[in-house]
């Protein structure tokens, strides 16, 4: 004899809410049946049925497509309709790992800011690739720096860098342009792009992250790091390279910005 369940038992058996099977039985995706009594309950071809439902709506699929599913039947429309949750299932991946990429690229930035902070030290400048023409003009690499963040996805992680260059009049060469490191390189996967792109490195510098009221370095964050080398004995090129890491901001109002700064050591007096 067929086995007769009732709502309860149904629930539990599926191991789902009673109010989960009133609202497929509400959209018409499940009948019960009814006796002459009135006693309602579930055929054991109901259980089949509300086990099919509860396995589309583990695979996201909404009350729509189940009720479009129902009317046509196919196995063409259910192989189409596989095809087609794939597809999005494969889109979400691909937009979740570049987000992951993203994370990690910021992150990094998060723990320069919390490693470095006054903090000097003596390090390398790893490998960094220059993304946009060399310009004298800020302003103008900050509008470089908006327009490919807009155009490729990845590129808000480049950073506007600052470059110093003595000159022999004793004063210096302003120069700026769009930079990624090799890290955010490799992460947000632009290895091929990199490839016809100029880049540099130094071996030795002297390195802080400090505190700004500006996106680039305080005068004062300078002076200290002059004095730093002066006091180690340590002789530097004179070049100063830096980059905006990040802005602190209160009640909607920008407050201060952390700056990455490097400072190369003559490499036959370190």
């Amino acid at each position: 004899m067929a086995h007769e369940y009732t709502i309860g038992e149904a629930a539990e058996l599926l191991n789902v809410t009673r109010d989960a099977l009133r609202f497929y039985e509400k959209k018409e995706l499940v009948k019960p049946d009814k006796k002459e009594n009135g006693y309602r309950f579930y055929s054991e071809d109901a259980i089949s049925v509300l086990m099919d439902i509860i396995f589309l709506r583990k695979i996201q699929c909404s009350i729509q497509d189940i009720q479009t599913m129902y009317e046509d039947g196919t196995p063409q429309y259910w192989q189409d309709f596989l095809n087609l949750r794939i597809q999005e299932e494969e889109d979400r991946i691909r937009m979740h790992q570049q987000l992951l990429r993203q994370l990690k690229v910021s992150r990094r930035n998060s723990e320069k800011m919390l490693l470095y902070r006054n903090q000097i030290s003596v390090c390398p400048m790893p490998k960094t690739y220059i993304i946009s023409e060399i310009m004298e003009d800020f302003d103008q690499v900050r509008n470089e720096w908006f327009q490919a963040a807009g155009e490729t996805q990845g590129m808000e992680h480049c950073y506007i860098h600052e470059q110093w260059k003595p000159k022999k009049d004793g004063g210096y060469q302003y120069l700026c342009y769009l930079i990624l490191e090799e890290f955010a390189v490799k992460e947000l996967q632009f290895e091929e792009r990199a490839k016809a792109l100029s880049s540099f490195q130094f071996k030795n510098c002297l390195h802080t992250v400090c505190e700004s009221l500006s996106m680039s370095p305080a005068k004062e964050s300078i002076g200290k790091m002059h004095q730093w080398a002066k006091e180690k004995g340590i002789s530097l090129t004179g070049e100063i390279h830096s980059h905006y890491l990040w802005n602190y901001q209160e009640a909607g109002k920008f407050k201060k910005s952390y700056v990455e700064i490097y400072m190369p050591i003559e490499e036959n007096k370190p």
